[in-house]
């Protein structure tokens, strides 16, 4: 169970970090923060 509540918890932590980071592509892209974009993308998708 407590597994369970991990992975879900997890879940929903990442996929809250992909709407922050698409609620934020435009002000990085109009800050030419690209690079720190691209941090965040890695940092996201990156396996454990």
């Amino acid at each position: 169970m407590n597994m369970l509540k991990k992975i879900v918890i997890r879940g929903i932590g990442s996929n809250l970090l992909v709407l922050f980071a698409i609620l934020l592509l435009p002000v990085f892209l109009l800050t030419d923060n690209v690079n720190v974009f691209q941090e965040l993308v890695d940092y996201i998708f990156k396996p454990d």
